[in-house]
């Protein structure tokens, strides 16, 4: 079995998947000080919301790792002692299983149907702006001040297709170009979740609709939690089922 001397070096990153419960489950990032052998990694402790995150000993985690070019790589480790590496906080793993390449992308990506919306600014011209403001005066003859909404923000719907922790694929209606940058809105767990993005790629279906790969830009810590413990979880129960 090819072990840790294959793949990785020193300063390498690397993911550790935590499971909580069925309600929190979060992703945390460290890198490698020293790879020992092939069975064996001294890692950075990983940080959870400013503070050093316990990993439990002698439990089993999944690590995930992505290399250049090649994909993202998965293996199960044990964490077996918590010690300081040139006094700094630090874990040592075993590995224990097989270490597998599960795909080219850098973010795992699940199937995710669901709706959305796109929120494209609409500007005024002068003589629509005019317009408004006559239809105001004539219905509220006593206010000599009134304020018309130069621009506005409409909604023009999507359905998702598919959804990772660096984007989002969605069918819809609008024509885009790729390198647009574009705001939209998605329905995740009965939340609606605001992002912007930059679309990668645009492929015509049929007359009416057009698939838009999209990547986020700039997430909200909030939003960019709910995504990833959203994909994580699907990630967590193929893994269980050894689909991944």
């Amino acid at each position: 079995m090819e072990g840790f001397t294959k793949f990785f070096n020193i300063a390498d990153t690397l993911d550790i998947m935590i499971y909580v419960n069925n309600q929190e489950s979060y992703t945390l990032s460290s890198f490698v000080y020293e790879v020992v052998n092939d069975e064996r990694l001294i890692i950075s402790n990983p940080i959870h919301e400013g503070h050093l995150y316990a990993m439990e000993r002698h439990y089993g985690y999944y690590f995930r790792f992505y290399i250049e070019n090649q994909g993202m790589y998965l293996f199960k480790g044990r964490m077996i002692e918590r010690l300081l590496y040139d006094n700094l906080p630090s874990v040592s793993i075993e590995l224990e299983s097989e270490i597998k390449r599960i795909q080219r992308r850098k973010f795992y990506r699940v199937n995710f149907k669901s709706r959305g919306f796109f929120l494209i600014e609409k500007k005024f011209s002068d003589q629509e702006i005019a317009k408004k403001k006559l239809l105001l005066t004539t219905k509220y003859k006593n206010e000599k001040d009134l304020i018309v909404e130069e621009v506005v923000e409409e909604k023009f719907p999507f359905e998702s297709l598919d959804l990772s922790g660096g984007g989002i694929r969605v069918l819809t209606r609008i024509s885009f170009d790729t390198g647009e940058l574009i705001k939209g809105e998605v329905l995740l767990n009965n939340v609606w979740n605001k992002f912007k993005g930059e679309v990668t790629r645009v492929e015509k279906k049929d007359d009416n609709h057009k698939e838009v790969g999209i990547k986020f830009i700039d997430l909200d810590s909030a939003t960019q939690s709910r995504i990833v413990s959203y994909v994580f979880e699907i990630e967590r129960n193929l893994i269980k089922k050894g689909l991944m």
